[in-house]
C-alpha cells in the first residue's frame, strides 16, 4: 500500500494501492517530479512544510500518522552532507546496479542549499520488512560502500516519511537516476549477510537525545564499552537496541546486566526491564515479558 501526505503537517494519510506495485509508483513520481523553481531557501523550506509530497510504502495499522507501521516494501537511504553529489550518487548507483536491484536516486529539496551531497535512494524489496530487518538491509548496503547516511528511519522512527523528488532551481543540475530493468532486492539473502557478521555492520555510535557518541576509543577496557551500551539503551532504547541486534536481545542483555550488578535483585531487574520495554514504540506484551522473566531467572546466576 502507498501512504501519502502533502507536506509534513498532514496527520492522516491518503492511502491507495498501485496495481503495478509500490516501486512503480515511486519511479513514476520521480519521472513526473513536482517542481518548485525560482524559489529562495526560505520559500523552499515553506514548500517542504506545506506542499511537498511525502510517502511511506508498506503497511500501516490504520490511516493516522501515529498508527503503527507494520512493514515497509521500499527501503530508503538518505545521504546528508557527505562528499559531492556526482561522486556519492555514483557510488550508490554502482552498488545497486551491480546487484541489478530496482532503484531510484534523486537529489533532495535541500541539495545545493545545505552543505554536501543531499540525496535519497529508494530500493525495491521482494517482501515487506520489519524495523529490525530494515536496519539490517540499510546497514549492509551502506557499509559495503563506506557511506554513513541518515539513520533516523532505521534507529529512531520506523514511521518516518520520505519526501518524493522535487525539482528546484538549486538541485536541477543533478538528474535523478531511475533503474527499472532489474529485480527487487532479495531481503532474506541480505539479512543472512548481516547475520553472518553482525559486528561488521552494526553501527558504531550511541544515540542519546539526538546526540551521537562514538562507542569505541583506544585503551578503553571492554567492560567500559559494554557499560556505555547498556546505559545508552536505558536512556534511549529506541535509538540503540540494534547494538544488541534486536529489541528482545537488548531486553535480555539489560536484564542479565542488571541482575548481575545488583547481586541478583529480582525486583530491580524486573522493574528496569519493564521500564525500558515501555519506552519502545512497539513494546512486547506483559504476558510475553513474564514468560521471558521465568526463563531468564532459571538460568541467570550472580
Amino acid at each position: 500500500m502507498i501512504y501519502l501526505t502533502k507536506g509534513v503537517r498532514q496527520r492522516r494519510y491518503d492511502v491507495f494501492k498501485e496495481t503495478n506495485g509500490d516501486f512503480y509508483h515511486l519511479a513514476q513520481m520521480t519521472k513526473a517530479a513536482q517542481e518548485a523553481l525560482n524559489q529562495t531557501a526560505d520559500q523552499l523550506a515553506e514548500y517542504k512544510l506545506n506542499m511537498a509530497k511525502y510517502v511511506l510504502y508498506g503497511r500501516v495499522d490504520g490511516v493516522e500518522r501515529a498508527d503503527k507501521v507494520i512493514g515497509r516494501t521500499v527501503l530508503f537511504i538518505d545521504i546528508d552532507d557527505e562528499g559531492n553529489y556526482p561522486d556519492t550518487s555514483k557510488r550508490l548507483n554502482d552498488l545497486l546496479e551491480a546487484y541489478s536491484v530496482l532503484h531510484v536516486i534523486y537529489p533532495t529539496i535541500s541539495n545545493n542549499i545545505k552543505d554536501g551531497a543531499r540525496l535519497r535512494a529508494g530500493v525495491a524489496l521482494d517482501r515487506s520488512v520489519t524495523a529490525e530487518e530494515y536496519l539490517k538491509l540499510w546497514s549492509v548496503l551502506l557499509t559495503s560502500i563506506g557511506l554513513h547516511g541518515d539513520d533516523t528511519a532505521v534507529n529512531k522512527s520506523f514511521k518516518q516519511l520520505q519526501g518524493l523528488y522535487v525539482k528546484t532551481s538549486q538541485n536541477a543540475e543533478n538528474e535523478p537516476i531511475i533503474y527499472s530493468d532489474g529485480h527487487t532486492l532479495p531481503v532474506d539473502e541480505f539479512i543472512k549477510i548481516y547475520d553472518a557478521s553482525p559486528k561488521k555492520y552494526r553501527k558504531n555510535t550511541l544515540s542519546i537525545n539526538g546526540f551521537s557518541v562514538e562507542t569505541s576509543k583506544k585503551n578503553v577496557p571492554n567492560w567500559a564499552e559494554h557499560n556505555k551500551k547498556f546505559i545508552a539503551c536505558l536512556l534511549d532504547p529506541e535509538s540503540n537496541y540494534m547494538l544488541f541486534d534486536g529489541w528482545d536481545n537488548m531486553l535480555t542483555a539489560i536484564g542479565g546486566w542488571t541482575f548481575k550488578n545488583t547481586y541478583g535483585d529480582v525486583r530491580t531487574t524486573v522493574e528496569t526491564v519493564e521500564a525500558v520495554n515501555k519506552l519502545g514504540s512497539d513494546p512486547i506484551s506483559n504476558s510475553e515479558l513474564k514468560h521471558k522473566f521465568d526463563t531468564w531467572f532459571k538460568r541467570w546466576s550472580v
